[in-house]
């Protein structure tokens, strides 16, 4: 008989002794939330876990258990390993002599010397048992993670874990629960389903602050019973609530409110297309001393305070790479006419209640020029939508 998808989940982790937890480069406190939960249990499990993410954990997360354990690349890789046939001759010995530009390795036997036939040499392939991805709609959406580790997440069987609808399901199992708030109320329900016992306050207050975050702490209209009924379990379990509300919503880092005002000072609006950017250049990050981790807070900082329009974007030059581009589009205007209009390799990496967020991937050109093109593609998108 089939295994359902949870089964196959269960049967792929029992099985699993080391386990990548691979997070999106543009984190949200849902995956980061997430993936401490899922760390935490499969630490009780006795398995040995890695959580990675290329992009940095903001610090109003720092709160949450084991959020100085995330690591921003994969620790190890492929190995060259020497092999010595001892089927005739036993080792007696091995040692090894360094210099500027090389390692000599001593194999002394028992009897006859070794000789060159006795040696060969294979490549280790990365020693994992098992990769789950979390809240990332696409490999590319793990970014750096990816692009430096493709041979890995291509040979490595994977779990995918997400909630939104635009998820390229790439894993050998997919757990895409598009009804659902939050990837911390997919992983609520599994991590019970699987060993319930195991959930303590750490875990509970992790998977809490996703669901928590994902619902602007239950306000949103589109707040399922489901979201309701999980969170209660959570709290019931010691989740601790008030803390999560304490560092998510009564606090803000001086940084992230430096910039976001530098968004309000540079906001323009195009009211005929019922759009809303504005620009950062190094300079705004420079005085504001904000880093890239406090881009997409910022953005999402104007999102909950700006109404009216139906598409919000905003252009961020960090550094001497390309711009970073955020766009928000309201839920009425459908995900695959913003993504024909964007450049190719631009992707959906996050849906709220009343808009979709995408990346855009920019080629090669000044900051000027990206916000020219952009919004030459964009405001004919946001006319059409009011004609509708």
């Amino acid at each position: 008989m089939e295994l359902s998808l949870q089964e196959q989940i269960f049967d792929m982790l029992r099985k699993a002794n080391k386990v990548l937890i691979a997070l999106p480069e543009n984190l949200t406190a849902d995956s980061v939330a997430s993936g401490l939960a899922l760390k935490l249990f499969l630490q009780k499990l006795q398995k040995d876990v890695e959580l990675a993410c290329s992009g940095r954990t903001p610090d109003n997360l720092r709160f949450l258990p084991a959020s100085d354990s995330i690591k921003m690349s994969i620790a190890g890789g492929k190995s060259l390993v020497v092999n010595l046939n001892t089927a005739l001759k036993r080792l007696d010995e091995i040692s090894y002599q360094t210099t500027d530009d090389r390692v000599s390795i001593y194999l002394k036997s028992r009897g006859p010397a070794f000789e060159p036939s006795d040696v060969s040499f294979t490549v280790e392939k990365f020693p994992l048992d098992l990769i789950v991805t979390l809240d990332a709609p696409s490999l590319e959406s793990l970014g750096k993670l990816f692009e430096d580790n493709a041979d890995l997440f291509f040979e490595t069987p994977k779990i995918n874990i997400d909630h939104k609808a635009a998820n390229e399901l790439y894993g050998a199992v997919n757990l895409v629960e598009v009804t659902a708030t939050s990837v911390g109320e997919i992983l609520a329900g599994l991590l019970e389903s699987f060993e319930g016992s195991l959930l303590d306050e750490d875990i509970a207050t992790s998977l809490l602050t996703g669901i928590i975050t994902k619902t602007a702490s239950f306000q949103h209209a589109q707040t399922t019973p489901e979201a309701f009924l999980k969170a209660s379990r959570l709290i019931g379990l010691g989740g601790r609530q008030q803390e999560i509300i304490k560092h998510l919503y009564r606090t803000k880092s001086l940084t992230l409110l430096k910039l976001w005002g530098r968004c309000l000072a540079r906001l323009k609006t195009d009211d005929a297309a019922s759009l809303a950017y504005c620009v950062l250049t190094a300079a705004d990050f420079e005085k504001s001393g904000a880093g890239t981790e406090e881009l997409l807070p910022a953005f999402r900082e104007l999102l909950e305070n700006l109404s009216g329009y139906r598409l919000l974007v905003l252009l961020a030059q960090t550094g001497p790479d390309l711009p970073s581009v955020l766009l928000a589009a309201h839920v009425s205007l459908p995900p695959v006419k913003i993504l024909a209009a964007l450049p190719a390799g631009s992707s959906q990496f996050m849906s709220l209640p009343q808009f979709n967020l995408f990346q855009a991937k920019l080629s090669a050109g000044s900051i000027a020029e990206a916000e020219k093109n952009l919004l030459e593609v964009l405001a004919p998108l946001g006319k059409s939508s009011l004609g509708n």
